[in-house]
């Protein structure tokens, strides 16, 4: 889990921003009710947190049904910034320097960038996101500046309280704009053409996906440490003696890893990097399951009713719905000591449940309605 550090600034950021960083607009007597009717340009902060981008669906679909010809525009960080733009309910993609220090010419400059039009309404969704990103939110100048209470100071001029930690997310973030009169309107799921899939998936495997079954296996850390390469090959190894293929989704951190892997497995495994969403998305369509840390290949799983093994060191349901049937949760605070065999094991019931789930539609095509 993020530390103390992250959710507050460091003392020297708080510091600079008191001294000589860019300052919020003072607040002018607000009808906050009419604010809200009439608000024309927002803007929506989702967490920077892992997955944070995909748990903010809800709420975007949310509010562009609610503000149906308002600009809506979409902060998110650089590695995110592929995967907002095909988001179909915004306007705008705005790329945040969240890497950069409070104090930085980047920094400024963007807050300048945000101040240039100023927002009706700005929105962060992240109940324990970064300090930077919660700063930014109060920086933006919008008139109305909407957020979660925070134990450090912050320019929100709305502030709701969080609900307890365990709580999944997207309820939490749900109960904040509903304070705001705006109502969901249903789940959101991801989808690719079936053309453009079958095409990556004809490219990237050969034109054998229709042949055995393929299992992902996501090599990312997530926020933690993540799982070791001894673990990774033990993973990887059980998925091959099932008679599975197995895909293998990685970003830069896991070069190493993938290497060693694809070294000792050959054709039986696939590496693809994680920053092509879209490619991610048409493999794991093809897929039977998923092994995966905490990470956003895991949410896009969810949204596209893939059955998955999902490995946290944290409170699971902060990350995952109480209500969702698709996911094998194997909690461990240390994930270096976590029993391969438990993996193993959530693996199968989600290959079995896969397995249920094709025969029920085989036999439901089969079947013929009854007429009076």
């Amino acid at each position: 889990m993020k530390g103390e550090r992250w959710r507050r600034g460091s003392l020297l950021e708080r510091m600079a921003l008191r001294w000589k960083g860019p300052r919020p607009r003072r607040d002018e007597s607000l009808d906050i009710f009419g604010e809200l009717r009439r608000a024309q340009r927002i803007l929506l902060i989702p967490n920077d947190r892992v997955g944070g981008l995909f748990m903010g669906a809800q709420i975007y679909k949310a509010v562009r049904a609610h503000y149906a010809d308002a600009h809506i525009a979409l902060l998110t960080k650089s590695d995110d910034a592929r995967l907002a733009e095909s988001i179909p309910f915004v306007d705008e993609v705005l790329t945040a320097p969240l890497v950069e220090q409070v104090w930085s010419a980047a920094y400024h400059d963007f807050v300048d960038e945000l101040r240039r039009d100023p927002y009706d309404l700005a929105i962060c969704l992240g109940p324990d996101c970064s300090f930077r990103l919660a700063q930014l939110c109060g920086l933006s100048g919008a008139r109305i500046r909407v957020g979660f209470q925070r134990d450090v100071e912050t320019s929100f001029n709305l502030q709701i309280v969080r609900q307890r930690e365990e709580v999944f997310e997207v309820e939490q973030v749900l109960s904040l704009v509903r304070l705001l009169g705006i109502e969901p309107c249903g789940d959101v799921s991801w989808a690719i053409g079936e053309g453009e899939g079958n095409q990556l998936r004809e490219r990237y495997l050969d034109g054998e996906f229709s042949t055995g079954h393929v299992v992902a296996v996501d090599l990312g850390r997530g926020e933690g440490p993540g799982l070791n390469c001894r673990q990774l090959d033990d993973i990887v190894g059980r998925v091959i003696e099932r008679g599975a293929r197995a895909v293998l989704f990685f970003s830069l951190a896991e070069r190493k890893q993938v290497n060693y892997l694809t070294k000792t497995y050959g054709s039986r495994v696939l590496p693809f990097e994680e920053d092509d969403l879209a490619g991610v998305a048409a493999l794991l369509q093809g897929c039977r399951a998923l092994i995966a840390c905490n990470t956003n290949v895991l949410h896009l799983a969810h949204s596209l009713g893939v059955p998955a093994v999902g490995i946290f060191d944290e409170d699971a349901r902060r990350w995952v719905s109480s209500r969702n049937q698709l996911v094998e949760i194997i909690e461990e605070r240390d994930l270096r000591a976590i029993s391969i065999a438990r993996v193993v094991d959530g693996l199968d019931r989600a290959l079995r449940r896969d397995a249920m789930e094709e025969r029920s539609l085989v036999d439901g095509a089969g079947s013929t309605p009854s007429t009076a």
